[in-house]
């Protein structure tokens, strides 16, 4: 009888839309999974590393746990965290400070306290999570990789909250740092320096990218950059100085083709887990 109430339930929810609980289900881990040290030493581009580019976002929600689930069953190591600031100091992953496009609402993260974001719920009907939440369900059965996001002008603050929540929820071997800010990364390296960090460049001349590679800080681990800014000169220019190259994001085969197979980079973001995995095992 009981069995049959749980069908009839879980049918109704379906048939009304309502949004199954997904936490339920316990976290896949990913398969063969080494240490972030000997993952990151190791990346080149015999053996390059895949970090899924928010999750799965052809078939779930930007940072979603059905999107993250589907990129550890797909066969990532790592899965990508943006956390934002919220206004009473909660770090809230989300690509975007605004949470209009994901949510339907106009909520604001960094204006935004813990209660009123929690109100809007993804499209998929999960919440939009806090970055413990995350470390919550997947613990150690994954690696991540985490964007400290910030508004221009912004300071350190985000950075020093993923510092705290690390260290609490001891994730600190568990982890690349990634950032646009040069001093983001400087204070994250600062804090936890056996910590590896990615650092995303940005610039419109290739001469302005060769002074940014050639004038990097040498703790930083990867230098990233759009897949079309890369140039064979770059990917040289970056190995000759000690790092590892990272480019972002790969949606189709030539893509893939082109960060693999053409500039030969160490590491890709990906939307399509599966696919570069894939094509990773076939190339080599």
């Amino acid at each position: 009888m009981k069995k049959k109430l749980t069908i009839i339930l879980f049918t109704l929810l379906l048939a009304l839309g309502m949004p199954l609980n997904v936490q339920a289900a316990a976290a896949p881990k990913a398969k063969n999974l080494t240490s972030v040290t000997r993952s990151v030493n190791h990346a080149s581009p015999d053996t390059p590393l895949i970090f899924s580019h928010r999750g799965s976002p052809y078939n779930y929600p930007d940072h979603s746990f059905k999107g993250y689930n589907r990129a550890i069953k797909d066969g990532t190591q790592y899965i990508e965290q943006d956390v934002w600031l919220s206004k009473d100091g909660k770090l809230f992953v989300s690509h975007d400070d605004n949470l209009k496009q994901s949510t339907g609402k106009n909520v604001t993260i960094s204006t935004s306290d813990a209660s009123q974001i929690s109100q809007v719920k993804l499209h998929n009907g999960e919440k939009i999570h806090q970055l413990k939440d995350v470390f919550k369900r997947y613990g150690k059965k994954v690696h991540y990789i985490i964007e400290t996001k910030k508004n221009a002008g912004d300071n350190t603050d985000t950075e020093k909250a993923l510092v705290k929540e690390l260290k609490k929820y001891k994730m600190t071997k568990n982890v690349i740092f990634q950032d646009e800010s040069l001093p983001g990364i400087q204070e994250l390296h600062q804090s936890l320096k056996k910590v590896p960090t990615l650092w995303l460049l940005s610039s419109a001349t290739e001469r302005q990218y060769k002074e940014q590679i050639e004038n990097a800080p040498r703790y930083i681990k990867f230098i990233s950059m759009k897949l079309d800014q890369w140039t064979p000169k770059l990917v040289k220019l970056s190995h000759k100085n000690g790092f590892k190259t990272n480019g972002w994001i790969l949606n189709t085969y030539n893509d893939n083709y082109e960060a693999l197979n053409t500039l030969k980079l160490d590491s890709v973001f990906t939307n399509n887990t599966k696919e570069t995995a894939h094509l990773i095992n076939r190339w080599k």
